[in-house]
């Protein structure tokens, strides 16, 4: 990098999509975007017009790709003596990598990484750590939410395994969340058993290493994605400030199609019987092709069972009818028919014979202690209508803050 420095302050940022231009955000005193004749949204909550959108904080939907907790530090530290890294400098860096079809160009120019095949990830045994060499590697080609450890990668496609498109997203863990790979691994295949269809996943035989899909684009086709932050005008810290009944308003408002407000009603419920007390606002999103109708939900992604950790609080991020204690069976009945969905009853049951089928024959969820015990005191939820999960009750902090 020593022979193309980065440049000390970013000003003004060309933003695309699809390759087509879309207008010029600029930050002086606030954050202004100001729409090219003829570009299409940005966003489902910013309409073309000719004024400008002024923000005192970016605006919602530029900021929803962009890292926090432990990726921001280490980007920060890593590029502390080229300049102030703020949420406009991440942006400008994050360039045509980010999730969804929005691209940014400040002038800068990076060179083009080294590939790794999908095998060399899922293989790795040697003693030094492979994350921390993807991270010094890849850390500025591609930035993804949360503050999780994640880096995005660009990888070949090999025989043994059939990728259908050449960006992987791949998660590690550190000593407060042990195995937390696995945690995911093991949540996100009882969610394909239940028919809720995530993006393909992996786990390296060394368990340091979740790596999964992007769902956002394969081959040549890119779809625009937002998520329940950006819906809703919100800020990424923002993200435990709502509610489920406002989830599914926002499905409803933003597709106009019941059978997706069942979908999502599906994947709180899940989330639920699951045990997973972190599906925030940005854990849920909608994606669509620009200028298209066909507005839906996002494949679902970061789910992890969050009881199992003693440092975590007990609760759900959102709220659902007034309160973020955990619902019993009658209070998800209820839920669902406050948005006239019909046959909740068969639905809770599905989807929690569907993730006690896949734990009971899951070779994965014997490598973390506790991790099928603490997902089955979940389900006895929707069994018994009873919430018993005393054991595990903590009000501390949320997951990874």
């Amino acid at each position: 990098m020593t022979n193309n420095p980065l440049p000390h302050v970013i000003k003004r940022i060309n933003v695309l999509g699809l390759n087509q231009p879309l207008g010029i955000l600029t930050h002086g005193s606030i954050h202004s975007f100001l729409y090219d004749e003829g570009a299409f949204p940005v966003s489902l909550t910013m309409n073309v017009r000719s004024d400008p959108y002024n923000s005192g904080s970016l605006h919602p939907i530029f900021t929803q790709n962009l890292p926090e907790g432990y990726v921001r530090r280490y980007i920060s530290e890593k590029l502390m003596r080229y300049g102030k890294v703020n949420d406009m400098y991440l942006l400008a860096l994050q360039g045509d990598d980010g999730i969804g079809v929005l691209q940014y160009d400040a002038g800068i120019k990076l060179p083009k990484p080294e590939h790794i095949t999908l095998n060399d990830i899922l293989d790795w045994d040697q003693s030094t750590p492979l994350f921390p060499q993807l991270l010094d590697t890849y850390y500025l080609r591609g930035m993804t939410s949360g503050v999780q450890p994640k880096v995005m990668v660009p990888v070949l496609p090999e025989q043994r395994t059939t990728i259908r498109q050449n960006k992987l997203i791949v998660k590690s863990f550190d000593d407060e969340y042990p195995l937390l790979t696995v945690n995911e691994y093991v949540c996100m295949n009882a969610a394909a058993a239940c028919g809720l269809k995530p993006p393909k996943t992996w786990l390296s035989k060394n368990l340091e290493h979740f790596i999964i899909e992007r769902f956002d684009c394969y081959e040549s086709q890119r779809t625009a994605v937002e998520d329940f932050c950006v819906l809703m005008g919100k800020r990424g810290d923002k993200k435990y400030q709502s509610s489920y009944e406002n989830v599914l308003k926002a499905v409803k408002l933003f597709t106009g199609d019941q059978q997706q407000v069942v979908e999502a009603y599906k994947l709180i419920v899940f989330n639920c019987l699951i045990g997973n007390g972190d599906a925030h606002l940005k854990n849920f999103a909608l994606q669509y092709t620009p200028g298209e109708s066909n507005i839906k939900l996002c494949p679902v992604y970061d789910i992890t069972n969050t009881l199992l950790y003693p440092t975590i609080d007990n609760k759900m991020a959102l709220k659902l009818n007034h309160s973020k204690v955990f619902p019993d069976k009658k209070e998800l009945i209820t839920f669902g028919e406050k948005f006239s969905i019909t046959a909740t009853v068969t639905l809770i049951d599905k989807l929690a014979d569907g993730i006690s089928d896949y734990i009971n024959k899951s070779n994965e969820i014997q490598l973390l202690d506790g991790l099928k015990a603490a997902i089955e005191k979940s389900l006895s939820n929707a069994r018994t209508g009873i919430y018993t999960t005393q054991q595990y009750r903590y009000d501390k902090k949320r997951k990874f803050e």
